[in-house]
């Protein structure tokens, strides 16, 4: 047994080198993954926002994309501008013509290394209930 302790004398250099390159690895995936990310949250946001307004300001669809501009201002998401959001934000309704839905969808890129990238794919619905008068 004392001939097995005296033996072990820490880690190597080659150790503390592959564990600081690991340590890079993951830092500069979460360093751009986190921008996609974040404006993922950005617009599921907005369209809380939206959806937390009264019915009667988010009556038709140019209403709900106006709303929808404002929102993404205030979080910063400057993807979307006047010309685009047509193609990004719609109004759906239900098979019954009850229930309406507002739907965005968009993708965002970032570059991870030379040529390899990070795509966020952002497709959410969420129903337009009647809203809270306030």
């Amino acid at each position: 047994m004392k001939h097995i302790s005296q033996r072990q004398d820490g880690m190597t250099g080659l150790g503390i080198f592959l564990i600081l390159v690991v340590i890079a690895c993951f830092v500069t995936f979460g360093l751009r993954i986190f921008p996609l990310y974040n404006e993922h949250l950005g617009v599921k946001s907005a369209m809380e926002s939206i959806i937390n307004q009264p019915p009667a300001k988010r009556k038709t669809i140019k209403d709900i994309r106006r709303l929808f501009l404002k929102a993404a201002n205030v979080n910063s998401l400057y993807y979307f501008n006047d010309q685009n959001v047509k193609d990004h934000v719609n109004m759906k309704k239900s098979k019954d013509g009850k229930t309406k839905y507002l739907h965005v969808k968009f993708q965002n890129t970032n570059n991870l290394f030379k040529n390899i990238f990070l795509m966020v794919d952002t497709d959410e619905t969420m129903e337009l209930t009647s809203g809270k008068s306030k």
